[in-house]
């Protein structure tokens, strides 16, 4: 088994999905979230994104009017 792991660099994921798609495609719950899982990657949910708020200088050099 470590022979073909070492040949092989894909990940589990990846490796798990090759074989479900060979195999004819996902037919329970748990092989269909495998494969949606790696069709459709993982987005940060509102709470992870961090809003970047840049502030612009009104009036004159010193930002003073």
């Amino acid at each position: 088994m470590k022979k073909k792991q070492s040949k092989n660099k894909k990940g589990i994921l990846e490796t798990m999905y090759d074989t479900i798609m060979e195999k004819g495609g996902p037919v329970g719950p748990i092989s269909q979230s495998l494969v949606d899982l790696w069709e459709k990657p993982i987005e940060p949910s509102p709470e992870d994104k961090k809003i970047i708020i840049s502030y612009l200088k009104k009036g004159g050099s010193d930002g003073g009017e």
